[in-house]
Order: C-alpha cells, then structure tokens, then sequence
C-alpha cells in the first residue's frame, strides 16, 4: 500500500464533502479488505459497513474521515497524485488548515482555563467565584475541576 495508490482509488471512488461544520471523506467499496488496508496505512478514519436497502445488493462499506486534522493529514498526502479531484483538494486545504487552526487554538484555550480554574479551588475559591474570574459559566467550572 502506498499513498499513490490510495491517491488513484480516492480519486476514482471517493468524494469530498463540505458541511457547515467542515469536511468530510469518504470511499465507498464493495472489497472491505481494500478500505482495512487503506485505513491500516493511513492509520485515520474508519471503515462503516453499509446497510442494504435492496436484499440483492452486494454487502458494501464506507471508508470514512470525520476529524479535521486526519482530513487535512489525508488531503496533504494525496494531493499529489489526484488528476480529477486535483481542484477540489487544492481548494480545501486552505481551508482545514484554517479550521485545524482555530481547533488547536481552542483547545489549547480550554487546556489553560482548565488548569487555572484547578488552581483557583485548591487555593479554596468557590465554583461561582472560578466561573467570574475566567468569564465563564459555573457549572461549566465545576465539571471542568471535577472529570477533567
């Protein structure tokens, strides 16, 4: 298995989908060894069975990348070789490199709220007191201390 291989297979049987929320990929197939493989190179995504609507149908199985950062990972490797998706690859890294962004950025965001408010109550402030200090709510500040 090899990146130009999944390149061709994407570009012949994959799609690109844009949501409001971001991007989605997937690779339908009837050969479920063909999408393990993929998915064991890759090491993103997941590969769903397919319910059949017409009990003649062949068993099938959708390869399938919902995070930003695996789709971002995923396009960056194959952009190189896709001919016919070539425009819509090209297109939508931009794109998730700024989502991606914003994700870390966040992330990175809650992880210091996180840790200031775990310093803030073993120095005994209240729940209330943490949530107005950091500007946010303080239910949210006790969940925050209490399973993160």
């Amino acid at each position: 298995m090899n990146w130009e291989y999944i390149a061709g297979f994407f570009d012949g049987e994959g799609s690109i989908l844009r949501s409001p929320k971001g991007f989605r990929i997937t690779i339908p197939q009837t050969n479920l060894d063909v999408l393990r493989e993929i998915h064991q190179f890759t090491g993103v995504g997941n590969v769903i069975a397919v319910t059949k609507r017409q009990a003649h149908w062949k068993d099938s199985w959708v390869y399938y990348i919902a995070k930003q950062k695996d789709i971002l990972f995923f396009l960056r490797h194959v952009q190189p070789y896709v001919i016919v998706k070539r425009e819509n690859t090209l297109r939508a890294i931009p794109s998730l490199a700024k989502i991606v962004q914003k994700q870390n950025t966040r992330i990175r965001r809650a992880k210091l709220v996180t840790e200031r408010a775990k310093e803030l109550r073993k120095q005994e402030w209240t729940y209330r007191a943490i949530g107005k200090k950091l500007k946010i709510d303080w239910g949210y500040a006790r969940r925050i201390i209490l399973y993160k």
